[in-house]
């Protein structure tokens, strides 16, 4: 799937959730809408992160079967809309905004997309280094809203902790040691969880079950462990190995985790260790990473 192509489905599932009419017709056709009904905020946090899987071609053939031409011309007002939107932030070296700018703007304020100047409006509500507190209060004086900066938080609180940040990187084209540190930094800040046999996946309650299915014991995804999983509900999860993992197969150009990319092999953490040139107890650690 194109970014392009990626990011128009994403908004698409999104704007389904304003319309509860359009979620009970497709409901049961397509599998990533079932979810959003099930697990409404998992569901829109791995909408967000890009790793719902949606059989595009299922979720295309219902959109043209169950969905009117006025709503289809809405959802592409949504998506056009916020195209022009993340286009002038980027414009204004704002891009680190364009998740604030998505939930905002296709949970409260879709509705004015066709108001004179919106796009200008609505970016003119973001500042170079503004908290999201001081940006829910510039949106509500500019569009007379009642956004609660409370619950707001928690949706992005929700997005960020599975959002992949690859803040102060040194080179994302590469992998390197120290973008191998800032990674488990930036896991570590987003509260990343522990699932035996996890390499950075969002946690759902669908994954807890297949992995206790797959490592059943006590001490792995099973018994216990399945139920201390769910306290990660809606974040990335990996184990010791997989959050070596995750870094080792994150595709900076596309945003994913894909097993085996970049030349590295699925293996254990022994093996790993067996490989490695330079070894020694954490006392003989260097002071730099």
């Amino acid at each position: 799937m194109s970014a392009t192509i990626g990011a128009a489905l994403k908004k698409i599932a999104v704007a389904l959730l304003t319309d509860k009419k359009v979620i009970k017709t497709i409901g049961g056709i397509v599998i990533g809408i079932i979810i959003i009904v099930v697990m409404p905020v998992i569901a829109v946090v791995s909408i967000f992160n890009g790793s719902m899987d949606i059989d595009t071609d299922k979720l295309n053939q219902s959109i043209q079967e169950n969905i009117s031409a006025e709503q289809m011309a809405n959802f592409q007002l949504i998506n056009d809309t916020m195209t022009k939107v993340e286009k002038q932030l980027k414009n204004k070296k704002l891009s680190d905004y364009n998740t604030q700018a998505e939930v905002i703007y296709l949970f409260t304020l879709s509705d004015k997309s066709n108001e004179k100047d919106f796009v200008k409006n609505f970016v003119s509500c973001f500042k170079k280094n503004q908290s999201d507190e001081d940006l829910i209060k510039a949106v509500n004086a500019k569009f007379d809203t009642e956004i609660e900066y409370s619950e707001f938080q928690k949706m992005m609180q929700l997005i960020k902790g599975a959002e992949i940040n690859t803040a102060g990187f040194t080179d994302k084209s590469t992998k390197n040691n120290l973008d191998l540190v800032k990674w488990c930094e930036n896991a570590y800040a987003n509260g990343w969880g522990y699932v035996y046999g996890g390499y950075g996946q969002i946690c759902t309650k669908q994954y807890l079950d297949r992995q206790a299915s797959l490592f059943p014991g006590n001490n792995e995804a099973g018994g216990e462990m399945r139920t201390v999983g769910e306290k990660w509900l809606g974040k990335r999860v990996v184990d010791c190995i997989g959050l070596i993992k995750s870094y080792a197969w994150y595709n900076a150009d596309c945003g994913q985790i894909t097993v085996g990319s970049n030349g590295f092999t699925d293996c254990g953490a022994n093996t790993i260790w067996s490989n490695v040139t330079e070894s020694g107890q954490i006392s003989t650690m260097p002071d730099t990473p």
